[in-house]
């Protein structure tokens, strides 16, 4: 190993460090996520002070194209983790320029990847036996600002019937609903988009 380390050149070194800390921070998350330590929600939400760029990053027009979840702990995770990796795979053979661009294109590539597969998964999660009348009357937490008075759909979060669930929602509010803000389901439309009120 000593030998192996000694042979990289700094460059290396430092992609090594930066790909093997993310995969085993990832590592951990995946087997808290495994046991039910930890939830959707918080390994998504992160931080708070990216909230707000996690927001801009799915708001309108890119949340209509995709309303992927890529700006979070585990995109940040996965395009550290793949792109360092290879960039350490590519640095002996392209140099280092053009290893870093690898390193970013696959990166991003597997934050975008991640975010699609944990979308469609909780689209499966949601889907099947759930009623959502059982949401009326609960409180949700605002994920994708609602814009007001039904101009266009938002997102919000909250568990139904034990299982936690991403779900558009609509408001007939004067003013939108901003991200992270709670609200109270009042209603159902279209069988799949809830209609909610900020809480009092």
């Amino acid at each position: 190993m000593a030998i192996w380390w000694n042979n990289l050149t700094a460059y290396g070194q430092i992609a090594f460090a930066i790909a093997i800390s993310a995969t085993f921070v990832m590592i951990i998350f995946l087997v808290l996520m495994l046991f039910g330590v930890e939830n959707d929600n918080s390994f998504d939400d992160g931080a708070d002070d990216i909230s707000d760029a996690e927001d801009l990053f799915n708001d309108e027009p890119l949340g209509q194209f995709s309303g992927l979840r890529v700006l979070t702990l585990r995109g940040a995770l996965a395009f550290l983790g793949i792109g360092g990796w290879g960039a350490l795979i590519f640095e002996p053979i392209t140099g280092s320029i053009w290893s870093t661009v690898i390193g970013i294109v696959l990166g991003a590539l597997a934050a975008v990847l991640l975010a699609y597969a944990l979308r469609v998964a909780m689209k499966l999660e949601s889907s099947g036996n759930l009623d959502y009348d059982n949401a009326i009357g609960q409180t949700a937490t605002v994920y994708l600002r609602i814009p007001k008075k039904r101009t266009g759909k938002g997102k919000v979060t909250l568990t139904i019937q034990e299982r936690f669930i991403e779900i558009d929602a609509i408001t007939d509010e004067e003013e939108e609903i901003p991200n992270k803000c709670l609200v109270e389901v009042i209603g159902i439309e279209n069988k799949t988009t809830l209609i909610v009120k900020i809480k009092k």
